[in-house]
């Protein structure tokens, strides 16, 4: 018999991972849940005891469906300091609970990437929650399954030379032509006019969606001193700007946009690698340069993963989404609706 107690956080109690775990995301972090919550978005954060000890952190945002419907979704969450079958089976009868009691279709989970590589954790998850479609996967609410990471743990040299040939060439060229990168760490919304014009330019070119403008207003006004932009100008003129988070000794590229124009100057490169020292400097161990295409998922993602790629470093891999069904109607809906929009499973 386990003695496992979930417990939910008040408003005003601290909340952080990262006391579990180094490398948490910080989509699991405190401040991403205000971001959410100033876009009205209702916010529930718990954690697991065994007895005494915290074993597990979780944050839940909630998403609206259609039919004024909605669901649960933990971004890169929970985060669980040992995984058992016990902790599981609990897991999914507390949310269940939850779920039922605020009247969500279903709770999304994004299990930690070290699932990936554990068959008999995976082999749990499958028998115990719901494996999502994949064809539920691409949407701007939900984090990527692939991300693509690069070790600081090294010098700039080093990391130059492991870089492919054409990053270190187009870091050199924008140099010669003039291209200034510089790191701003305050009066964020000073830049996000010229920020969010550049990011749609760079959707539109890409394939890719965004969220609502409101999203990144609310990000650029809830920033703080975990954050920092890498701006690229060529003559006083803004051509790439990239926005930063720093969590968990992680830098995390989290948003970035360039210019139609002048994109023969690679100021997209001048801004990485201005980014890239900068956390380097500040003593982080990892730049996470974000989502990446990965297997059948996010295939228009291919152009954005072979400019991540170049810079040298590692993918890392998530597990699958799994679901804790509580309204299996409208659960039924909401993956036909998927299937049909997608064209497939």
């Amino acid at each position: 018999m386990n003695n496992f107690i979930l417990q939910e956080i008040g408003e005003n109690e601290h909340f952080d991972p990262v006391v579990l775990c180094s490398n948490v995301s910080f989509t699991q972090s405190e401040f991403y849940g205000e971001w959410q919550k100033k876009l009205g978005r209702t916010v529930k954060r718990f954690l697991v005891y065994e007895g005494d000890e915290v074993v597990a952190y979780l944050q839940l945002v909630k998403y609206p469906l259609l039919f004024r419907k909605s669901y649960f979704y933990s971004p890169y969450g929970p985060i669980v300091k040992k995984y058992s079958k016990d902790f599981l089976i609990y897991l999914n009868d507390q949310l269940l609970k939850i779920a039922k009691k605020e009247g969500v279709s279903f709770i999304r989970l994004d299990f930690t990437s070290t699932l990936s590589q554990d068959g008999d954790v995976k082999e749990d998850l499958d028998g115990i929650f719901t494996k999502s479609l994949l064809c539920t996967y691409h949407s701007a609410n939900f984090q990527p399954r692939a991300e693509w990471f690069l070790s600081l743990n090294k010098s700039e040299e080093e990391i130059l030379k492991e870089m492919h040939q054409k990053a270190r060439y187009s870091i050199g060229l924008s140099e010669r032509k003039g291209v200034i990168s510089e790191i701003i760490k305050e009066n964020f919304g000073k830049y996000f006019d010229d920020f969010y014009g550049l990011i749609a330019g760079t959707a539109e070119r890409n394939g890719f969606h965004l969220h609502h403008k409101n999203y990144y207003k609310s990000v650029f006004e809830n920033l703080s001193s975990n954050a920092y932009l890498s701006v690229a100008k060529y003559k006083n003129k803004i051509l790439a700007i990239d926005l930063v988070i720093i969590f968990g000794g992680t830098a995390n590229y989290v948003f970035g946009g360039s210019s139609d124009s002048d994109r023969n100057l690679m100021p997209t490169y001048s801004a990485q690698w201005k980014a890239i020292c900068y956390a380097k400097e500040i003593g982080c161990k990892d730049y996470n340069f974000g989502g990446i295409e990965s297997g059948n998922v996010y295939k228009g993602w291919s152009g954005l993963t072979v400019f991540k790629q170049k810079f040298g470093g590692r993918q890392v891999d998530h597990s699958a989404f799994y679901d804790i069904v509580s309204q299996p109607f409208w659960y039924f809906l909401y993956n036909v609706r998927k299937i049909l929009k997608k064209g497939g499973l």
